[in-house]
Parts: structure tokens; C-alpha cells; sequence
């Protein structure tokens, strides 16, 4: 039995809580993963909601520490005292812990320049206006001990920018596979969500911002009267404008769900005879930043564990994960014609559909938030 004594780690997380976007899940899922490996991991967190509500809202198991700093609804206000607060307290702890992850640029700036805090930096976008002078700052230190991005097209802006390359690890983002080893059959399923038994349905999930194909969806809604096009995910304003366009161009079999929490979308996932990620060389994430070359959705994952066959856009930040003809249906970005081809051979020919699910099941196996873990822990 050894005596090595396990990785402290504390998570500086300062992600906008009970909100529609996937950096809360992501950094409570890489807190949770940290757990299973055995790490000894405390987040310190941008919080005023009482612990328990956290950890069922987020599906997460009790198996790391959460501390609270003040909460600011202003997203800017919110990661810049954050950040620095929570050097403040790391560093009072510094013999607490061996090293510290985080997403605020303002921490590892903080911790890594004048503080001498181990810390790896994780990068799920470029660098926002105004960041440039701080990663300039830091991305030599001898104290930012790694830097990671969610995508090889992200890892290339930044090597442009003057990163090291040896302090950087590709990590694309994750999925729970415990959550969906159990998923019912698609007839439970509906049934419990109140879909109907009989139709065959493609579903979306996520985010319905700009270029995320919904409109290239509801143009093949429109010629696959029998087909239920379900939507699940969005902003309430991106739903009611969606809405919009499928009542004018007459496509009833368009269900848009609106946000549900993220513990509920296996469900949806499990309804489904065939998964879409249609997006755009537009595709836009929250702000309105065109992401096409480095995004890293987690859904991508989530499909990929659900069994069901995938077709998706051939956006280069997807071809990274997905391969056409092998875990997946890969299409035409923009190209509502592509998407139909794509959707009805999926759905017409089930040898290949299965193939292709098959496939993405045993890929999806290398994208685990452990394994992602255990690369930004160099483990």
C-alpha cells in the first residue's frame, strides 16, 4: 500500500451560476472528475447559493471541497475581484495545497507573476480585449506550470501569440460517462418526457445562438413532415425568434424545449433516433464570437455517449473529434440540403446508423472528464 500522499488541488472557478451556458457544468464536472481520481480537490468558488442546491443543480457527487467568495452578476466585476481574491486566499494557504487550476486569466496572472502559485490555465476561448497584456505577463513563467485549450485550433492562436509550446497539453472538453450507462430505451424515454411514441425524431441540444444551423434545421423540418425536429436548449429570446421562423415557414414538427437543467438532457438525448450538430462556418458562442475553428461543445461529447449516431457539420473544431463515415455523419457546413442528405440516410438506413453510433460509443471513451483531468494534472 503506498504512502505517497495524494495532489492537492484547489479549483478557482468564477463562472456565472444557474445560467444557460456550460462553464458552471464544466468546472463542477472537472472538480467532480479531480475527486474520482483521488485527488484531494477544493473549489473555490464565486458563489452566495448554498452548497447543497449547488451540487444537486449541477449533478454532482459530494466528493470535493466547495468554499465561497462574494458573487457578482456582472460577468467582468465578477471574474476580476474573483481573481483577485482568490489569489489572496491561496496564497494565505499556499502550504495547504501543491497546485491550482483555474479559468480567470486575472488569477493566473496574479498567482503565477507576483505570487509564485503553481497554476495550469485552462483556455476554452481566445483572449478577450483587454487580456492580451496579462497573458503577455505570464506565458513565461516559470510558475504556470501548464496551459491547456479545449481544442487544437485554439492551442494554434495561441502558440501565435508566443506561448511555449511545452506548456502546452490539448484537453478537448468531456462527458459524464456514468450518466449515460443507464439510459432507458427511446419508448421510456418519450414517455416520460411526453414525446410522441411514434414519430421518428432528430434532436438538437445546447445553445441556439447565431450560425448554429437552426435555421438550416427547420428548412429540412420543412421537408420531413413526419420527422419531430426537437430543440432542446436556448435563450429565451433565441427560442422566441426560432419559433418565429418555424410558424412562417409552416414547420409544425419544430419543438423547441427551451432551457432545461443539464442533469435532464440525457433524457432528451435517449428520445432520439438520430442527434445534429448543424453548425455553421458562422457558428457563434456567447458574445457573439465566431468559434468555428476552436470550440469544444460539450453536447459533441454527450452525443457520442448517448449511442446514438451523429450527424454533424464538418467545422474544423469538430473533425478533430468526429469522423465521417466511422463515429459519425459528417456534412456540408451552412448547407441545409447536406443536413437533409445526411439526416435521411441516418434514418433510413439503419445498418450504417448503428455502425456509425457503435463508433462514437467507443471513442467517447478517451473523452472523459477524468481524462481530461488527469492532462491538466500532468498525471
Amino acid at each position: 500500500m503506498s504512502d505517497q500522499k495524494p495532489l492537492r488541488v484547489i479549483y478557482v472557478g468564477s463562472p456565472e451560476l444557474f445560467s444557460k451556458g456550460a462553464s458552471a457544468v464544466h468546472v463542477m464536472k472537472m472538480c467532480q472528475a479531480m475527486g474520482r481520481l483521488g485527488v484531494s480537490t477544493e473549489l473555490l468558488l464565486s458563489s452566495n447559493h448554498v452548497e447543497d442546491e449547488l451540487r444537486r443543480y449541477y449533478g454532482v457527487q459530494n466528493n470535493f471541497k466547495i468554499k465561497k467568495l462574494p458573487y457578482f452578476h456582472n460577468s467582468s466585476l465578477r471574474n476580476i475581484v474573483h481573481g483577485v481574491l482568490a489569489t489572496i486566499k491561496t496564497r494565505a494557504w499556499r502550504r495547504d495545497f501543491d497546485i491550482v487550476v483555474t479559468r480567470n486569466i486575472v488569477y493566473a496572472y496574479l498567482a503565477t507573476v507576483f505570487f509564485k502559485i503553481p497554476t495550469v490555465y485552462d483556455a476554452h476561448h481566445p483572449l478577450v480585449k483587454g487580456a492580451g497584456r496579462l497573458f503577455n505577463s505570464f506565458k513565461d513563467s516559470k510558475y504556470l506550470v501548464r496551459f491547456s485549450t479545449n481544442s487544437k485550433g485554439l492551442a494554434d492562436i495561441y502558440i501565435e501569440l508566443g506561448l511555449p509550446r511545452d506548456k502546452l497539453v490539448i484537453a478537448h472538453n468531456g462527458v459524464d460517462i456514468e450518466d449515460y450507462k443507464s439510459l432507458p430505451g427511446a419508448k421510456e424515454a418519450r414517455s416520460e418526457l411526453g414525446l410522441p411514441s411514434e414519430s421518428k425524431i432528430v434532436c438538437y441540444s445546447g445553445n441556439i445562438y447565431e450560425g448554429r444551423g437552426i435555421i438550416q434545421l427547420i428548412e429540412c423540418a420543412q421537408r420531413l413532415k413526419d420527422v419531430l425536429f426537437l430543440i432542446v436548449g436556448g435563450l429565451e429570446q433565441d427560442v422566441d425568434r426560432l419559433q418565429n421562423l418555424a410558424n412562417e415557414k409552416n414547420a409544425g414538427n419544430v419543438m423547441l424545449s427551451g432551457f432545461v437543467p443539464h442533469t435532464k438532457v440525457p433524457m432528451y438525448l435517449a428520445s432520439a433516433d438520430a442527434l445534429v450538430l448543424p453548425y455553421t462556418q458562422e457558428m457563434t458562442i456567447k458574445g457573439g464570437t465566431r468559434a468555428k475553428d476552436f470550440t469544444s461543445p460539450i453536447k459533441l461529447f454527450e452525443y457520442m455517449a448517448s449511442g446514438k449516431p451523429i450527424v454533424a457539420s464538418a467545422i474544423p473544431s469538430v473533425t478533430e473529434v468526429l469522423e465521417d463515415g466511422r463515429n459519425s455523419l459528417l456534412v456540408e457546413p451552412g448547407s441545409a440540403e447536406s443536413l437533409y442528405r445526411g439526416i435521411i440516410k441516418v434514418l433510413d438506413n439503419s445498418q450504417f446508423a448503428e455502425t456509425i453510433a457503435r463508433g462514437a460509443l467507443s471513442d467517447v471513451k478517451n473523452y472523459s472528464w477524468e481524462g481530461r483531468a488527469k492532462k491538466l494534472l500532468g498525471m
